[in-house]
C-alpha cells in the first residue's frame, strides 16, 4: 500500500517564568548570547500600562467557567480588593 507523509505545524503559546528564562539565557554559549543581544537591540519591546478591570468583571469570568466554589470566589474578591492595583 502506498504511503503519504503529511507534515503539520503546531503553534502553541506558552508562558515562561522569568526565572526559567534567565536560566535558559545563562546556559547559552557566548556566541548565542551575543546573537540574542543583537536581536533584542533591533526589536523594540512595546510596553503598555496595566489596565485594571472591574472586580465584578473578573469574578464574572471565573464564575462563567463553573469550575470554582463560592468560597474561592469570595476569597478572590477579598484578595483583589486588598491587592495594590485596587487599593
Amino acid at each position: 500500500m502506498p504511503r503519504i507523509t503529511l507534515k503539520e505545524t503546531i503553534t502553541k503559546e506558552i508562558e515562561i517564568p522569568i526565572d526559567t528564562l534567565c536560566e535558559l539565557i545563562d546556559n547559552l554559549s557566548e556566541e548565542e548570547r551575543t546573537k540574542l543581544l543583537e536581536r533584542a537591540k533591533k526589536r523594540l519591546v512595546k510596553l503598555s500600562p496595566f489596565k485594571k478591570d472591574k472586580i465584578d468583571s473578573i469574578l464574572a469570568d471565573f464564575e462563567a467557567t463553573n469550575l470554582y466554589k463560592d468560597n474561592f470566589l469570595r476569597d478572590l474578591r477579598e484578595g483583589l480588593k486588598k491587592s495594590s492595583p485596587y487599593r
